[in-house]
């Protein structure tokens, strides 16, 4: 299988294009540079400029699956620029990619597009929701994003092509992102809740994340899923399993809400919110998560 992955040099897309080589797959990316372009047998790299909406268009030959993920990131304070820019990334790129399969020969079939749990209304009670439970309606600014994002992605539909879409949680790494940040004050005996500490955190490891994805293309699923474990836990619970496989207490009282909304600004809704999803859609699939408990994926990545 030849798949073609935007954002292929970020966490996520990096993880996906090192897992489908291993499993004998070809992986063409998109870059911005020129001196990151490979050519190499299953690892192969084309241009493309979302800005100036050009693409090269060899990056689909031979491509039977797309996987989109590039957009610039979220965690970053939200000015009224860095709003327009988060946004533009994901709804242009989608546009140019929507642009090249429209006028050029392929044999894509099926497309993959990147949201967030973010799209969900913030609660902290009640069961985990499913992808279909509550229609998404915007309460912040990221939900507005994957709202618009999610709804651009549907156009592949239009071409006749598969369309799933996978909805990331707090995602879980050796290489940065989230966990990082979270375990860098434990690591310092600095570590605290957030808030009232009872927000869901619906978390994924970066391997079954990866794994999902992957799951996704091989039965050419369509639909959105939940790409989260099995297992949310709440936002003082998780920092105080980081201590416990840091061996760092965690004894410091919450960080209260009115202090991170100075500190982050509006970017704190994301830190604040409390998203509880569930991962049954994509386990019905026949999806078996590697790190389905919070403790062994913390094992394996703070290690």
């Amino acid at each position: 299988m030849v798949v073609l992955i935007t954002g292929a040099t970020g966490l996520v897309g990096s993880k996906i294009s090192e897992d489908l080589r291993s499993q004998g797959h070809t992986v063409h990316y998109l870059t911005t540079r020129q001196s990151a372009i490979k050519n190499e047998e299953k690892n192969k790299g084309f241009l493309w400029d979302v800005k100036e909406m050009t693409i090269d268009p060899k990056c689909i030959d031979g491509v039977d699956a797309l996987i989109h993920l590039a957009g610039e990131t979220v965690f970053q304070r939200w000015t009224d620029d860095a709003k327009k820019r988060i946004l533009d990334s994901r709804i242009d790129s989608t546009q140019l990619l929507l642009k090249l399969l429209q006028e050029n020969e392929h044999q894509v079939k099926h497309v993959v597009t990147a949201s967030a749990i973010g799209i969900y209304p913030d609660y902290q009670n009640g069961k985990a929701l499913k992808e279909n439970d509550i229609p998404p309606t915007a309460t912040n600014f990221l939900a507005d994003v994957c709202i618009a994002w999610e709804k651009e992605g549907a156009k592949f539909q239009d071409l006749g092509l598969k369309h799933a879409v996978v909805r990331i949680g707090i995602v879980l790494s050796a290489k940065g992102g989230a966990l990082d940040q979270m375990a860098k004050p434990v690591k310092f005996y600095a570590g605290a809740g957030f808030g009232n500490g009872k927000m869901w955190q619906s978390w994924v490891a970066i391997d079954d994340l990866s794994g999902i994805f992957i799951h996704i293309i091989k039965h050419t699923l369509e639909g959105i899923y939940n790409g989260v474990a099995p297992h949310p836990v709440r936002n003082r619970p998780m920092m105080e399993a980081i201590g416990k496989v840091l061996g760092k207490p965690v004894f410091l009282p919450n960080v209260p809400e009115f202090v991170m909304k100075l500190m982050l600004g509006e970017m704190s809704s994301i830190v604040l919110a409390s998203q509880h999803a569930s991962s049954e859609k994509i386990m019905e699939k026949g999806y078996h998560f590697e790190f389905p408990e919070l403790e062994s994926a913390l094992k394996q990545y703070l290690k």
